[in-house]
């Protein structure tokens, strides 16, 4: 793709410009209206001073020192998992907390929750990610590429960027008066999943439109077991199937957008609808009557959660003189709605209905970004954040008040290439707001009147000061060695449930307590990256070392609530501590035949005001895969591969307080991957089985492993794409 240059003689022009341009390049891609697109192609040969240069595609130098992984559209599909996270786990360093099969929120080096950020298309994914029950609201058929950064990021992206980010990319833009699209269908054996996933992409004289529907339906899965173990009772699991954990998945997406050669903009809309059933345990303690089949394995009874998650993003990237521009808007609404059998509140009369919380948040971001080459060999970007936010709870159940918070933060980063090294360095500052209301519950006499309240939360008006800053270094050693070096220091302002939260969190079995007191978390860390290129190989190693100031996080206290049905009290508290470990792969293609990978992980960690480990800590793992093409010497057999990996995952026996530990295991996994050219088209067929031995095993970052259920079993996966 090509990218352009404008240079404008003076700065009334350029204002002027940018203001008509932005206005009527909206009007272009809005109303599709013809006249608007030649009055606006005209007023680059009308306004002076204009100038049309090609200039080369903008690479991200804020992984310029850090490890940097690109993930690209062919390996999501070929190695696609129950979620978008699931898939991503084949990645060293990268890992998930999983909820059954459908659920999994984004782990990087053993650090989760608010402490990774998931951009789409520039803007954060905002969706109440503090919850371990609260996945990604993302239609993965809808992620064309994947940029990971894993290190300090707050420089870049502020606040939560302690462990890492996961950008989703937008897709390529269509060429010029094309149409093309795709169908995919997509069969799970485990859950009987149906997936359907259509995809449309259409360029006229450059105005742009992109669409995609996706649809999923999916059973209770299944594992190699009949019975589980909880408080010394065994409990029966019916036809190997853990009861309520099918669910639905519904994703819209809809891309309007214009380029010409002032850049390109566009307007991006999607929805993602997802409704999934709770194994009846995890709300609560399991009984033997709350497992008992109800006739059909597809049923999403309570407890089960309801969420959507509504999206509108504004992208536009265009080029003044040597300066390269980029501007995000985004609005976002996320509701979260878990419900189930409301239980007896003191002595007041039980609460009506099914919703038992309710989680309503708003976000608006705005996310501004120039950069350009002060000279031939220093690189500056320069950058400007905003984020909004307002929660509303509702439901019979108290877990967080209503709250807002506002965020503002401004960065510059710079590259210095001093051949044979390129140094990096940013600075960072951010200013935040917090407020919440006071949470109150109302208390019943014996007779179940209402005779007052009662606080369970108090009012949060708080105010941070932050700043982030870090320095880097790279070069290329003897022999396509290459080194990168980073050293930097980041935060996170802790957030407001961490502050406020006080009250059952069904989703997650357990009491939630926060502690107002809390304050801002300081990292400071150290990454080295050694790379090595040659012929057939490559090889990666990227040790690293952080300390951390105040870590917030939830510790199992021991103790059990008094509230009904609440479980254990988990307590938000904090602690100094040290995270280290690394990543290691390698990659070798010795023929066009075969080709092996290996990538192996390690995460150890420790809270040095408590002596212990930290709870929902990744194990080390190695993965070992061996890809064969045994079709090189037939032009109809080419593109078929075969692969077989072994994926290994150490006991962990480093947990926390109340934390089960967890035993060792292998998962072998096949695939085959085959493209059949039709005409012009092309069947794409991927077929990949997990658990290919149907192992019996428990992994510790799964929520269910609390009450010791096995995870899911063999699976095999068709999948069929036509591409026209």
């Amino acid at each position: 793709m090509k990218y352009y240059q404008l240079s404008i003689g003076n700065p009334i022009s350029k204002i002027r410009a940018i203001l008509i341009s932005c206005a009527i390049g909206s009007l272009c891609f809005l109303t599709n209206s013809a006249w608007a697109q030649t009055i606006h192609d005209s007023l680059f040969h009308i306004l002076p001073g204009f100038e049309i240069k090609t200039t080369a595609q903008p690479h991200a130098i804020e992984a310029g020192s850090l490890d940097y992984l690109t993930i690209q559209k062919k390996d999501l599909i070929a190695y696609q998992g129950n979620t978008l996270m699931h898939t991503l786990e084949r990645y060293p360093g990268i890992s998930s907390i999983q909820t059954g099969t459908g659920i999994a929120k984004p782990v990087i080096r053993g650090m989760s929750f608010n402490r990774v950020i998931v951009n789409e298309y520039d803007i954060k994914q905002e969706g109440q990610q503090w919850g371990v029950d609260h996945g990604l609201e993302i239609d993965p058929f809808n992620v064309d590429k994947i940029e990971i950064i894993k290190g300090p990021v707050s420089v870049i992206y502020g606040s939560d960027g302690l462990g890492g980010v996961i950008n989703i990319l937008p897709p390529e833009i269509p060429h010029k008066d094309t149409i093309q699209g795709s169908v995919t269908m997509l069969y799970k054996s485990n859950n009987n999943l149906w997936g359907t996933s259509a995809h449309l992409l259409h360029n006229k004289n450059d105005i742009y439109t992109l669409a995609r529907v996706t649809y999923q339906d999916y059973a209770s899965y299944k594992v190699p077991a009949t019975s589980f173990t909880y408080n010394s009772y065994i409990l029966p699991i019916y036809n190997h199937r853990l009861k309520n954990t099918s669910g639905k998945d519904l994703g819209i997406s809809f891309m309007q957008g214009i380029r010409r050669k002032w850049g390109h903009t566009h307007l991006y809309f999607s929805l993602y609808n997802q409704q999934a059933g709770f194994f009846p345990g995890a709300f609560g303690i399991p009984r033997v009557y709350q497992l008992n089949e109800d006739g059909s394995s597809r049923n999403i009874s309570l407890p089960k959660q309801q969420i959507r998650h509504l999206k509108i993003i504004s992208n536009t990237h265009f080029h003044i003189g040597k300066w390269m521009m980029d501007a995000a808007l985004g609005w976002q609404h996320n509701r979260r709605q878990e419900l189930s059998v409301p239980h007896a509140h003191g002595n007041g009369a039980a609460p009506q209905g099914d919703l038992s919380l309710q989680l309503d948040l708003q976000t608006f971001t705005m996310n501004l970004k120039a950069e350009t080459f002060l000279t031939q060999k220093l690189k500056i970007v320069s950058g400007l954040s905003t984020q909004i936010q307002e929660n509303k709870r509702a439901g019979y159940e108290f877990l967080i008040p209503d709250f807002s918070q506002w965020q503002a933060g401004m960065y510059h980063y710079i590259s210095l290439d001093l051949a044979p090294w390129i140094l990096t360095a940013g600075l960072r500052g951010d200013f935040s707001v917090q407020n919440a209301q006071a949470g109150y519950i109302t208390l019943y006499d014996a007779q179940g009147l209402p005779i007052g309240r009662e606080q369970r939360s108090p009012e949060i008006h708080r105010q941070y000061w932050n700043a982030a800053a870090s320095v880097g270094a790279r070069t290329n050693l003897l022999y396509n060695l290459e080194l990168k070096i980073n050293a930097g220091s980041a935060y996170r302002i802790p957030s407001l449930t961490e502050l406020t939260s006080n009250g059952v969190h069904h989703g997650s079995f357990r009491h939630e307590l926060g502690d107002s007191s809390l304050r801002a978390e300081r990292g400071y860390m150290f990454d080295v990256g050694l790379f090595w290129k040659q012929k057939q190989w490559n090889v990666s190693i990227t040790p690293f070392l952080s300390y951390y100031d105040r870590y917030i996080y939830l510790r199992p206290s021991g103790l059990f609530s008094p509230l009904p049905e609440a479980g254990q009290i988990y307590h938000y508290t904090h602690g100094n501590t040290i995270f280290t470990g690394g990543e290691a792969s390698i990659s070798v293609q010795p023929n066009k035949v075969w080709k092996l990978y290996t990538a192996a992980e390690y995460v150890w960690n420790k809270n040095i005001s408590r002596n212990l480990p930290l709870p929902f800590t990744p194990p080390f793992s190695l993965l070992q895969e061996i890809s064969w093409n045994p079709g090189l010497n037939h032009t109809k057999w080419q593109s078929l591969q075969l692969r077989i990996s072994g994926h290994y995952f150490a006991a962990q026996n480093r947990t926390d307080v109340n934390e089960p530990p967890t035993e060792g295991y292998l998962l072998l996994h096949a695939g085959i991957d085959y493209t059949l050219p039709v005409g012009r088209k092309e069947l794409q067929l991927h077929l990949l089985i997990r658990n290919l031995a149907d192992v019996r095993y428990y992994n510790n970052m799964s929520r269910y492993r609390i009450l010791n259920l096995p995870e899911q079993g063999r699976n095999m996966q068709c999948m069929i794409q036509y591409v026209f």
